[in-house]
């Protein structure tokens, strides 16, 4: 019982961040359009949309009211969890390096894109890119690990609630 406690709160903490990237997957689709080398991005941010309110769906539509679900959903919430289970080791590792990386370091890694880059407003000191990059880390951070713990609790409980997922293949 505790465990379906903790899936639900984490399950609605994800929501609000699989919306906003729900919405940043959308200005990706149609930038993927005219660069192609987007579409892993586009991919990888539609499986995690698209597990998290499998997630939810499989949350409040079955275990809530104990009504059974199709075994399908049990396969999107699989294949879609290993891709958002990529995408959270990624974001954590990202975010470990870039706040374990010294601020020597850091510094000159800033210093070198500005320069690469020069039309970046001058408004974006070096100061202020380094604070930013630093906030993103920590919310990249969070979301990793809030991510991986939601989807290796969400294939204990569905292990649990098997018995919701109609006339499914047993293993």
């Amino acid at each position: 019982m505790k465990q379906l406690t903790i899936f639900r709160i984490l399950t609605f903490i994800l929501l609000p961040i699989a919306a906003m990237f729900g919405f940043m997957d959308l200005l990706f689709l149609f930038s993927a359009l005219v660069n192609p080398a987007l579409l892993l991005m586009v991919f990888v941010l539609a499986a995690f949309v698209i597990y998290t309110f499998s997630s939810l769906k499989f949350l409040t539509r079955s275990i809530d009211v104990e009504q059974p679900c199709k075994a399908s959903l049990r396969d999107w919430i699989r294949v879609n969890a290993f891709v958002s289970l990529f995408m959270g080791i990624m974001f954590f590792l990202n975010a470990v390096s870039i706040i374990f990386m010294g601020d020597v370091s850091l510094r000159q890694f800033v210093n070198q894109f500005r320069e690469s880059q020069p039309n970046i407003p001058a408004i974006l000191t070096t100061d202020l890119f380094i604070t930013i990059m630093k906030a993103v880390a920590y919310f990249m951070l969070f979301v990793g690990v809030v991510l991986v713990s939601h989807i290796m609790l969400n294939f204990k409980i569905m292990k649990q609630y098997g018995y919701l997922f109609g006339a499914s293949r047993t293993e």
